[in-house]
Order: C-alpha cells, then sequence, then structure tokens
C-alpha cells in the first residue's frame, strides 16, 4: 500500500486540519508536500461541502448546506521536475 502523505481527520473542517487544505488552485498556495515522477503515495480528501453531508440518507443535509463554504480541497501537491504539458495519472 502507498505511503500516506495528506491525512485527514473526519471530525475536522479542512482549516482546521493539521495541514489545512484549500478551495482553488493559485500558484501562492503552497505546496503540502512534494514528491518524485512515477512515485506512488495516498491523500485522504473531505467531500466537496466540508463535511456538511452526512452518511445519514437525510436530504435536509443538501437543502440546509453552506454553499459558502464549499469546494475543499487537500493538498496541494509538488511534483518535481515536471514541466507544462506532461501528464500526471491519479487513481481515486
Amino acid at each position: 500500500m502507498p505511503k500516506k502523505l495528506f491525512h485527514v481527520d473526519l471530525n475536522k473542517k479542512m482549516d482546521q486540519q493539521d495541514h489545512p487544505g484549500h478551495n482553488r488552485w493559485h500558484p501562492d498556495i503552497p505546496a503540502a508536500f512534494s514528491v518524485d515522477p512515477g512515485e506512488s503515495f495516498r491523500m485522504e480528501c473531505l467531500d466537496w461541502t466540508d463535511g456538511q453531508v452526512g452518511n445519514n440518507d437525510d436530504p435536509s443535509d443538501i437543502k440546509y448546506a453552506n454553499l459558502n463554504r464549499v469546494h475543499v480541497l487537500s493538498g496541494p501537491v509538488h511534483v518535481n521536475g515536471v514541466e507544462p504539458g506532461d501528464l500526471l495519472v491519479v487513481d481515486i
């Protein structure tokens, strides 16, 4: 099993994690970690609502979701030596 390089505590919002994630791609956001090309690793993620939607079959989770707190992302990840146009393979 590949090494886990980004851990998420499911009981915390993304901004309360040991390494907070982000909500957009921007070059000024520092990388959470770096990897070498071809290196396999694991990242944990929260759902796009930052944990507002529970595994409870309750539609009110969606109805009352705070849409000002969405699109949370784990990372970002820096891949050493990549150039524009290089390809990245991601398995989910």
